[in-house]
């Protein structure tokens, strides 16, 4: 289980990272606390809301070995898709332009 806790934080701070790359190009740099206020409250992040939940679901379970319904969820939600979910569609994108989400995903897709 913390190994694939270990893996889902890495994916999420490597597409936190991404979008606020381009959250600052857009919008001019930022401290980190005006970032985290926007990473808040920005609708813009909202479609990482579901990967956070699940870290959150993760670290609420009580026994030492992952359910396979978690596992499938998390394949499930870790899917690119262009036509999916709103997280699937943006996930689609980085993992398109990003070697570093897409080693993270890699990453988490072989945890077992």
């Amino acid at each position: 289980m913390d190994e694939l806790r270990r893996r889902l934080l890495e994916l999420h701070k490597v597409l936190v990272d991404v979008e606020r790359d381009g959250y600052e190009r857009a919008r001019g740099r930022m401290t980190d606390g005006e970032f985290l206020k926007a990473l808040i409250d920005d609708p813009a992040f909202a479609w990482l809301a579901p990967l956070t939940a699940l870290i959150v679901r993760l670290d609420e379970l009580e026994t030492p070995d992952i359910p396979a319904e978690f596992k499938a969820e998390v394949k499930r939600l870790l899917k690119p898709d262009d036509l999916g979910s709103a997280f699937q569609r943006r996930y689609h994108e980085i993992l398109q332009r990003s070697a570093d989400a897409l080693v993270a995903h890699g990453a988490v897709m072989k945890v077992p």
